[in-house]
């Protein structure tokens, strides 16, 4: 009997701890904002995913409070991985320039001459002591010639927006201008130095 009413106590103990679950982090999203559009390629460009290190790859918003540490934003989330949530901000930003035939995702398996490879070396909140804070966005971008299975470019792009506070709504604001700014900078180097061969 008394290992029976144990049992019971447990049982309802563990329910109470799953019904007292904390509430989910509000999800904030990733825009590459606006690009004019200028039908200029003519050989088809494919996006691999990006890669990133474990301590960004994840939902939670990053923060850097010194050169050596890694901490989050404790007031939010993004909706997916950050790969993945740079991902389609990166798809959406390209294909908005040089239209959607000529920007697809690597994995649909069409044909395409080209591969834009990512690489995510800085995507947090720097809040280090005696400094601005700042939205740090830093990337290796590398296209590849697929067919001449060759690298022919590449370049690292770096974004430092200052913030004016730690509000998620400032937060996300310098995140969204960042990468809006980054894009641009990808997309000129891009038309000025890797594309000449495939512009109309």
């Amino acid at each position: 009997m008394k290992y029976v009413t144990l049992l019971l106590c447990g049982f309802f103990l563990s329910s109470c701890a799953l019904l007292e679950q904390p509430e989910p982090l509000p999800l904030y999203t990733l825009h590459s904002g606006y690009f004019e559009t200028v039908n200029i390629l003519k050989d088809s460009l494919a996006l691999d995913a990006p890669l990133c290190e474990a301590s960004l790859n994840t939902h939670r918003i990053a923060l850097t409070p010194s050169p050596y540490q890694r901490d989050y934003v404790a007031d939010g989330s993004w909706p997916d991985r950050l790969s993945d949530v740079f991902y389609e901000a990166l798809l959406d930003g390209l294909s908005q320039r040089w239209g959607g035939i000529y920007v697809n995702r690597l994995k649909t398996g069409l044909q395409t001459k080209y591969v834009l490879r990512t690489e995510i070396q800085d995507f947090s909140i720097h809040t280090c002591k005696n400094a601005q804070a700042m939205a740090h966005i830093k990337a290796v971008f590398k296209v590849v010639d697929l067919r001449e299975r060759e690298v022919i470019a590449s370049h690292m792009f770096e974004e430092k927006v200052p913030l004016c506070s730690l509000t998620m709504e400032t937060i996300i604001s310098a995140f969204n201008q960042g990468t809006h700014d980054l894009l641009e900078d990808v997309i000129s180097w891009m038309e000025r130095a890797v594309f000449k061969s495939s512009l109309r």
